[in-house]
């Protein structure tokens, strides 16, 4: 939780005014720290004007935080004077109960209750008052009668003395409650006086903390010294004495309601401060998240209601949302059922093996549904659709194919995979990624074309190892201190934004795990290339793909000419931990056993083994745990999983083998180069209008197929290119993750930095010129190696 925000959850609801206003004093640091930025920018400021400017800037900040501590000296002080008073006149009060004054060495105790019983047991008890019988009693003898009548006047006046005698003990019993709840209150009072010293002592270290954090200053320490702790709130002497006051009132309760126990008194008082606390913090935890609400919502105009479409013939209407889902399930549906009954293939298992594989092309491409839940659903339509067969092409019976497909479902691949996800969460969990990036960046200096090169350096070298789903939010919070101080309107934010979503996109080709369409690529190719092969084909591609992005971004915003100097930023501080250490020991031996796995084939056998490596030591030794495991993005997995039932589907159903057969009639006569050049534009046009993992999906396995039949096969060589030129498309919001995060960014009014029309302009030839290095560049390189 935001210090900002603890402070208000913790803070008295009635005193809200009377803390240290820490929002302003940060919004002032801010402001200061933009304007020395601007002030560095204009060239004709000497460096003298420039010095004075400063030193304006830590004066008005001392300014400010003097009038704050003032505030605070002023209101304890009235506080203190107010409670102390009640708490003498309350003692004064007891003292005349109990006889004697309680103030000295001897414990006194109140007098006993009227009816010999403590106070304590007769305070909350009810008085039995006597029963007046008024019924009459038929009396024959005289004697008797008389007798009767002395009784019953014996018994009234009996009964007058005892009504005087309950009287006095309610009044008695009312003085005791009203001493009681007075003292209640003032122990309330006092802890949250004491509470309201130590949240006010805390902002001023924090917002000291935070100046010379951000603006390289060195108050902390003098000012604290100087200033806070001389106050005299925050005085030793003075938090001794409040302490000293609450311990008042706990013995003074003590004697008068719990026989001098000092443990009971304070068992019964803090329960009451407990109910009082949690009635305020519900109070002020809806009010929070109600001014949360609207300060996010400042800027938005207020959502319009969905637009609905009338059913014709019904009552009824339905979303404009809803309804395009419903159209394009149904138009999947109505293709799936043409196809199921068309023979395109000469094959019934083809036949329906491509129904199968259209039907998931348009929910995927259209995403009727969720893309992981139309994963879900294709396991259950290949076995009643009797799909799979054996290798003399027999069908499969339906126990054997379902055994098959799930079989693929689970492979060395997806525990890869899951081992990826393990390594990103501890360097993410530790702050090893973010100290890395803050260290890189700070060292970048000011100038605007630097700091994007490095903020992309670091954006695609992130994306190897923490994915390039987590890495854009990981670094638009990296660069938030430059986005603060940048004039309105400044081309630089938008250079920015688009250079790390750009960059995550590229630095989705560098690694193995680095993205899904790269985990599905290596599902087919046979052998596996481990990752020494992997980077020697895609990280010459990338990194030249990331420089020339580096260059249009330059030439398209002319961010130097916008803004000549950015606010520097500052590294993440804090001493190496044990932990760090061990998670990075861990993620470097595993990548090492990745790299050198083609060497240890014949003992590990797969990738896959090597990925427990993490998941068992992280988990195991607690590094990582349940909440963790959570969070992994399953849907990434149950994607990649239904893909890869598909493929098994195609390829054991024969129809993938036909199909690669018929396109090879058309290019055989090609070479190998153009081959994949015609294949990497294909995908290229449907990742950049789908989505990567989709295009993969759906095109890698035709595509090793295709060089499978090849006069001189070369089925690694374009199944790897072809996964290459996934993570080149990047020409629209939609395009990939780190686009869609992108977009969604917006300046302090809530407008969005980023439009359509910036990814067009610099994504389209950065895709362009990546795609082109994937076949010229990629292919020499995968040829070289014997691909």
């Amino acid at each position: 939780m935001k210090f900002s925000h603890s402070l208000q959850f913790n803070a008295v609801p009635d005193w809200i005014e009377k803390y240290v206003a820490y929002d302003n004093l940060k919004k002032l640091i801010f402001q200061i720290e933009k304007e020395r930025v601007e002030n560095a920018n204009k060239q004709h400021k000497d460096v003298e004007a420039e010095e004075v400017k400063q030193d304006d800037g830590e004066a008005r900040f001392l300014n400010a935080l003097d009038l704050q501590l003032e505030k605070v000296f002023d209101f304890y002080t009235q506080k203190e004077s107010e409670l102390y008073t009640q708490l003498d006149q309350l003692a004064a009060t007891i003292a005349d109960h109990v006889g004697e004054e309680l103030e000295g060495e001897q414990q006194g105790y109140l007098k006993p209750y009227p009816n010999g019983a403590s106070a304590l047991e007769n305070l909350d008890s009810t008085l039995n008052l006597p029963q007046m019988v008024s019924e009459k009693v038929p009396v024959k003898d005289p004697n008797q009668a008389n007798a009767l009548r002395r009784k019953l006047s014996r018994n009234s006046l009996e009964s007058r003395m005892s009504l005087q005698t309950t009287h006095s003990a309610s009044h008695y019993v009312e003085q005791l409650s009203d001493l009681r709840a007075q003292l209640i209150r003032l122990y309330v009072s006092l802890s949250e006086l004491e509470s309201y010293l130590d949240l006010n002592r805390s902002a001023f270290e924090k917002i000291l903390k935070k100046y010379d954090k951000v603006l390289e200053g060195n108050l902390r320490q003098q000012y604290l010294q100087k200033m806070v702790l001389d106050s005299r709130p925050f005085m030793p002497q003075t938090i001794d004495t409040l302490r000293s006051q609450i311990e008042r009132v706990e013995k003074l309760y003590a004697n008068a309601f719990c026989s001098g126990s000092r443990p009971m008194a304070m068992r019964q008082m803090k329960t009451h401060l407990r109910d009082q606390v949690t009635y305020e913090r519900n109070t002020v935890w809806k009010d929070m998240v109600h001014q949360e609400r609207k300060t996010q919502d400042a800027h938005v105009k207020e959502p319009r209601p969905q637009a609905t479409v009338k059913i014709p013939f019904v009552p009824w209407s339905i979303k404009k949302s809803t309804l395009r889902h419903v159209l394009c399930f149904l138009l999947s549906l109505v293709a799936f059922i043409i196809l199921l009954n068309v023979d395109c293939f000469g094959n019934r298992q083809e036949n329906y093996c491509f129904a199968l594989l259209i039907f998931a092309a348009i929910m995927w491409a259209t995403e009727a549904i969720p893309l992981y839940a139309t994963s879900m659903l294709i396991p259950f339509l290949i076995v009643p659709l009797n799909i799979m067969r054996n290798a003399d092409g027999s069908a499969m019976t339906a126990k054997s194919a379902a055994k098959a497909v799930f079989a693929s479902m689970f492979s060395g691949t997806i525990m890869m995979l899951l081992g990826g996800f393990a390594l990103a969460a501890a360097l993410s969990k530790y702050g090893i990624a973010k100290a890395f990036a803050s260290h890189v960046l700070s060292r970048a200096g000011t100038r605007p074309r630097w700091v994007l090169l490095a903020i992309m350096l670091v954006a695609g070298f992130l994306s190897m190892w923490i994915s390039n789903v987590a890495t854009p939010v990981l670094c638009f919070s990296l660069i938030d201190p430059i986005m603060r101080t940048l004039p309105d309107g400044s081309p630089v934010a938008p250079c920015l934004l688009l250079g790390i979503a750009l960059s995550s996109c590229i630095g989705g080709m560098t690694s193995p795990i680095s993205s899904p369409q790269n985990i599905i690529t290596l599902q087919y190719m046979d052998p596996n290339p481990g990752w020494g092969l992997w980077f020697a084909a895609a990280l010459p591609v990338s990194i030249i793909s990331l420089f020339v992005c580096w260059g249009i971004l330059r030439l398209v915003y002319r961010p130097d000419r916008a803004t000549p100097h950015l606010n520097r930023i500052k590294p993440t501080k804090g001493k190496i931990t044990l932990s760090q250490v061990f998670v990075m020991l861990v993620t470097i031996a595993t990548i090492a056993l990745w790299c050198a796995e083609t060497a240890m084939e014949d003992h590990i056998g797969d990738t896959g083994v090597i990925a427990a490596i993490p998941l068992f030591v992280f988990f195991g030794t607690g590094i990582l745990g349940k909440d963790d495991l959570n969070a992994f993005l399953w849907s990434v997995v149950v994607l990649a999983q239904g893909g890869m039932a598909l493929g098994q589907a195609v390829t054991s159903s024969g129809l993938l083998q036909d199909i690669a057969l018929r396109i090879k009639d058309g290019i055989q006569d090609l070479e190998v180069i153009a081959i994949l050049a015609i294949f990497s534009f294909l995908i290229l046009v449907f990742a950049t209008f789908v989505s990567h993992t989709v295009a993969a999906l759906i095109i890698v396995p035709i595509v090793m197929q295709v060089g499978q039949h090849l006069p001189v096969p070369h089925a690694n060589l374009l199944v790897m290119g072809a996964g290459l030129a996934c993570s080149a498309g990047m020409g629209l919001p939609v395009s990939g993750y780190p686009n869609m995060s992108a977009v969604m960014m917006e300046d302090p009014t809530g407008k969005p930095y980023l439009t359509t029309k910036d990814f067009i302009i610099t994504g389209i030839p950065t895709s362009i010129i990546a795609t082109l290095l994937v076949f010229t560049l990629g292919y020499g390189i995968m040829s070289a190696i014997g691909y």
